[in-house]
C-alpha cells in the first residue's frame, strides 16, 4: 500500500481512501454474478465519479478489465454449453418423433394382424362345421323302409 510519506498530503490520503473504496467495490462486483462489471457500476458502488477511475486509479481499472474478461469467458463457456444442450435436445426430440412414428406403424400392423387372425378364425370355424357336416354318417334306407309308391 502507501508509505507514511505518501500519505503526508491530504490529496494522497484522499487518493488512498478512494483506492481502498474502489477495491472494496470491485470485490463486491466480483462476488455478485448478477451485476455487470462496468466502470459506471464500480463508480456507483464506490461513490466516486468515473473520471477519477480513468485518471488516477489505473490499477483498479486493470483489475476491472480482468474481471470483465473472466466474466466474458464464463459467458462464452455457458453459451457454448447451452448450444450443446439445445443441440442434444433437438437430437433427442428427433429420435422421439422417429420412435413415435415407428411405434404407430407397428401398432397399425398389429391391429391389422389381429383383424386378419379374427377373420381366419371365423373362416376356420366355418370350415370345421362344414367338415363335421360332411363327415356325419348318412343313414342308408332299405327298401322296406322306403315309402310304398302304390300306397299313395
Amino acid at each position: 500500500m502507501a508509505s507514511e510519506t505518501d500519505l503526508a498530503t491530504p490529496q494522497s490520503r484522499r487518493r488512498a481512501n478512494t483506492d481502498a473504496r474502489l477495491r472494496e467495490a470491485l470485490g463486491g462486483l466480483a462476488n455478485n454474478p448478477s451485476t455487470t462489471p462496468t466502470v459506471a457500476a464500480l463508480a456507483r458502488a464506490a461513490g466516486v465519479g468515473r473520471n477519477i477511475i480513468y485518471t488516477h486509479h489505473a490499477g483498479v481499472l486493470g483489475a476491472l478489465r480482468e474481471l470483465q474478461s473472466q466474466r466474458e469467458g464464463a459467458t462464452e463457456t455457458a453459451a457454448g454449453e447451452a448450444d450443446r444442450t439445445r443441440s442434444a435436445l433437438r437430437d433427442t426430440e428427433a429420435k422421439n418423433i422417429a420412435l413415435a412414428t415407428h411405434n404407430a406403424s407397428l401398432l397399425k400392423r398389429a391391429v391389422e394382424a389381429e383383424r386378419r387372425a379374427e377373420r381366419l378364425e371365423r373362416r376356420n370355424a366355418q370350415l370345421v362345421q362344414e367338415l363335421d357336416r360332411i363327415r356325419r354318417p348318412v343313414p342308408i334306407r332299405t327298401s322296406a323302409e322306403a315309402p310304398d309308391p302304390s300306397a299313395a
